[in-house]
């Protein structure tokens, strides 16, 4: 049974973020392991390397408050997943924890003990914005070799029927599709669309949209799955329009080596897609969807 890796860095949301982890852990049958990572220091020397003179009093103040919410949020989580099974039955077993490892690192650390994790985490950067950017994160999807869920603010229990998998015409999407269909089979009246977008849209291009359609309908064995053809500027751009054209419950983009995922997590449009969306994102990695 693969496991879902809840990474918690902070109280805002923290409610949310957790019964959201439990409905998705019983939802896709998986396992949950909620861990709450304290590396604060870690982030302050990554990012603040060669800088001379006395560190900030107001972020030894942020890091002390992050570390009194620390020393209590084992405690904390446990009362908040207590409150969680009262009301909702919990079909998987469950582990919480606490570290003071880099989350880096305790990614791969699970990973490597069990190639099938997915990463949860939220979309806020909790240490970068209290400290007003003088702690910066790494970006954790672009360091991790597992699938991850971006959860954005305000989202609890999960209900996916509406999935959206954005697509750039890669040969991994089959791979993708399938696993995405495996984990959300046992959700009701299930309904996937494949979006993919044409600058400027011809002829040809809807010649190799028709042919994209029989090929992946045909490869992943996936019935009912619907297709979207969008020709706007880029591809954030088509994803903003059909969300609102539409109730999505969950984004999916597979992160390519290169292609449309440099532009929506490597450009100033990222925030349009992880922190405004208001949607769960869910990012494959290309090397991790064989």
């Amino acid at each position: 049974m693969g496991t879902n890796l809840l990474l918690l860095d902070s109280y805002k949301n923290i409610k949310g973020l957790i019964d959201y982890a439990f409905s998705f852990s019983n939802l896709s049958g998986r396992n949950l392991k909620i861990v709450y990572v304290f590396d604060f220091d870690w982030m302050r020397q990554t990012f603040m390397v060669g800088a001379v003179g006395p560190v900030d009093p107001q972020l030894i103040s942020i890091e002390k408050n992050a570390k009194k919410e620390y020393e209590v949020a084992e405690a904390k989580i446990r009362e908040i997943a207590a409150e969680y099974i009262k009301e909702h039955s919990v079909k998987i077993p469950f582990e919480i924890h606490i570290s003071e490892l880099n989350r880096i690192g305790l990614v791969q650390d699970e990973v490597e003990k069990n190639p099938d994790v997915m990463l949860l985490l939220s979309n806020y950067q909790t240490y970068s914005e209290a400290s007003g950017g003088m702690v910066g994160y790494p970006n954790l999807i672009e360091h991790v070799d597992c699938p991850a869920i971006v959860i954005p603010e305000e989202t609890g229990i999960t209900e996916i029927k509406n999935v959206v998998y954005a697509s750039d015409y890669h040969p991994e999407d089959i791979n993708s599709l399938k696993h995405l269909f495996t984990l959300l089979k046992s959700s009701d009246n299930l309904n996937i669309t494949i979006l993919h977008n044409e600058k400027h849209l011809d002829f040809g291009d809807k010649l190799k949209w028709a042919g994209f359609r029989e090929v992946m309908s045909k490869e992943t064995g996936i019935e009912n799955m619907d297709f979207c053809l969008k020709s706007k500027k880029d591809m954030v751009s088509a994803i903003m329009e059909y969300s609102k054209e539409k109730d999505i419950n969950l984004l999916v983009i597979l992160k390519e080596k290169k292609g449309f995922f440099e532009d929506i997590f490597s450009s100033s449009e990222t925030k349009s897609v992880l922190t405004q969306f208001h949607k769960p994102v869910l990012v494959y990695q290309e090397s991790i969807s064989n």
